[in-house]
């Protein structure tokens, strides 16, 4: 038989692959895609699920439905977009980025790294430039960042690059933006003018960021508020005051000039502030050292003393609670423990317990508070903690407690157990209390 030749083989070649290309577009989807990043332009946000009708490898592209019933066809580039075999898988790869599908950042600097690793001595693996836009995908633990002999405030972020490189970089030189937030201040713009922005600074109380963490945590820390700290734009008196538990500084300024999207500097200071979102602003000056400060604030829909008397008042009623099941308890062990009605108590016959808990001679009393928060391993166990200030002790004895119609139990805790005023774990060999309400049932 004639062979077949060189040109004719080639061409037979080109049209079997034409028409496998055209069966799998005619046969429906090749599978389905999570968007990386947002395309506006045809209504995309990141963490969309499409299907994927094509995939080009010459062309580096997917060509992908969009609209409302997804069946205009649009090409974006492979980066652009992650494949998966199933609708099911990319919806699971989707919930995972939920957190930070709309998170995007802007590099203030020309050169920022974006490295290997979530450590500044990791290799780089790309420099951004200024005002060069990335999307944030997750956050990480990483290394400090140290500028002198400071660690520098901020996270590390692993990120993705307009041209689809992905690497860790930290969020110090970066403006970190929600996209809707963007959006919505851009239509603002719009309407309003160039300076919504530095209208929602200078119009709103902005308060430490840690109390907004309280929050969210549900864990108020009185001791770490104060009414007078926070950030004072001066919008009246061209001075700036920004306090905070080491101190207050003031710069007084002759003007504020924006610098770029979201940064604004106080003219004749090294004062400027970002506003990263509308309930958010990074403050940041060079202090008399020459050392750069950084100091978050947030915008809150209550007050420093709100704040306060809502924790003093939740911690009033559940020692009001203990009260109402005692107010003494006794224990053949461990004496009598009498709650008293201005937050102090009583407790006598706790020799057992001395000098080992309770240090000698602290006397017969005190004041009691609910100052420390559980962990939420403890909370299945335990209601709370009870700080028992001894009046001739120098420092408060901790328990965890346990309320109930049986009595109360208590289990000492020490203070290597306690980090931001949160009981992390229960001693390795604790002591256990127990006291019954009233005088009956001694145990």
């Amino acid at each position: 038989m004639k062979s077949m030749s060189p040109r004719y083989r080639v061409c037979s070649i080109f049209a079997l692959l034409l028409v496998c290309s055209l069966c799998i577009s005619c046969s429906g989807y090749i599978g389905y895609g999570v968007i990386n990043w947002s395309v506006p332009e045809h209504g995309l946000v990141a963490g969309d699920v499409v299907p994927v009708f094509i995939q080009s490898n010459i062309g580096k592209v997917y060509v992908i439905g969009s609209g409302k019933d997804r069946n205009t066809r649009i090409e974006v580039p492979l980066w652009q977009l992650t494949l998966y075999s199933s609708a099911s898988k990319a919806r699971r790869a989707a919930r995972d980025m939920e957190a930070f599908r709309y998170m995007y950042a802007i590099s203030k600097t020309d050169g920022l790294p974006i490295r290997s690793q979530s450590d500044n001595t990791s290799r780089q693996i790309y420099r951004l430039r200024k005002d060069q836009k990335i999307r944030i995908l997750r956050s990480g633990e990483g290394a400090p960042v140290v500028a002198g002999n400071a660690p520098l405030e901020g996270t590390w972020y692993e990120v993705l690059t307009d041209d689809g490189t992905t690497g860790w970089c930290f969020s110090y030189n970066l403006t970190v933006y929600d996209e809707r937030d963007q959006d919505a201040l851009t239509a603002k713009d719009e309407e309003e003018g160039p300076d919504v922005l530095l209208d929602v600074l200078l119009s709103r109380p902005w308060y430490p960021d840690h109390y907004r963490t309280m929050i969210e945590s549900n864990r108020i820390d009185v001791s770490r508020i104060n009414p007078l700290w926070g950030f004072f734009p001066g919008r009246e008196s061209l001075v700036a005051r920004l306090e905070t538990a080491d101190g207050a500084v003031s710069f007084p300024y002759s003007g504020i000039s924006r610098v770029d999207d979201r940064l604004y500097r106080f003219d004749g200071t090294t004062l400027t502030v970002q506003v990263r979102r509308r309930d958010s602003i990074m403050v940041q000056y060079t202090d008399q050292n020459g050392m750069p400060q950084v100091h978050y604030f947030a915008s809150l829909d209550t007050t420093a003393d709100a704040l306060i008397e809502a924790e003093l008042d939740r911690r009033s009623s559940l020692l009001n609670e203990i009260r109402s099941k005692g107010p003494s308890f006794t224990s053949g062990n461990y004496g009598v423990l009498t709650f008293t009605q201005t937050a102090s108590f009583l407790w006598s016959g706790y020799q057992i317990l001395s000098p080992s808990l309770i240090p000698s001679g602290s006397g017969g009393g005190g004041s009691v508070e609910l100052r420390y928060f559980l962990h939420q391993s403890l909370t299945r166990d335990w209601d709370g903690v009870l700080s028992f200030q001894f009046d001739q002790a120098p420092a408060p004895v901790n328990f965890l407690y346990d309320l109930s119609d049986q009595g109360l139990r208590l289990e000492q805790v020490s203070s290597a157990n306690i980090k931001d005023s949160v009981v992390l774990s229960r001693n390795l060999n604790p002591t256990v209390l127990f006291f019954t309400p009233g005088t009956g049932d001694v145990r």
